[in-house]
């Protein structure tokens, strides 16, 4: 199945963890919304697209996960205003340039 857009009505949510849930289509931008969210763990499904740049509006969301997965693109550049974000995806090719630095796989955000 997919994630869906209802998912925004979970506001108080502050841990999220899908990994490993056969889960396809994209990611919803609604995701975006769940203001409480410290961990978002997509890990090992079958996600296509692009990151929506609305994640970059979690602000306090301390971990990303989204290795194992089909999705294509370049982290948006919403990301650079994530703190302390410690992100984990697995495209050598995904890059974001923030504060003059490039994030890959595994670095974190700061």
């Amino acid at each position: 199945g997919t994630i869906p857009s209802e998912i925004q009505m979970l506001s108080s949510l502050y841990w999220l963890d899908l990994d490993n849930n056969s889960i396809t289509g994209t990611i919803p931008s609604e995701i975006g919304m769940l203001s409480s969210l410290t961990w978002l763990g997509l890990h090992y499904n079958s996600f296509t697209g692009t990151i929506p740049s609305e994640i970059g509006m979690l602000s306090s969301l301390t971990s990303l996960g989204l290795h194992g997965n089909a999705i294509t693109g370049t982290i948006p550049t919403e990301f650079c205003a994530l703190n302390n974000t410690f992100i984990v995806y697995d495209q050598f090719e995904i890059s974001c340039t923030c504060n003059d630095s490039v994030y890959r796989e595994g670095t974190t955000c700061n």
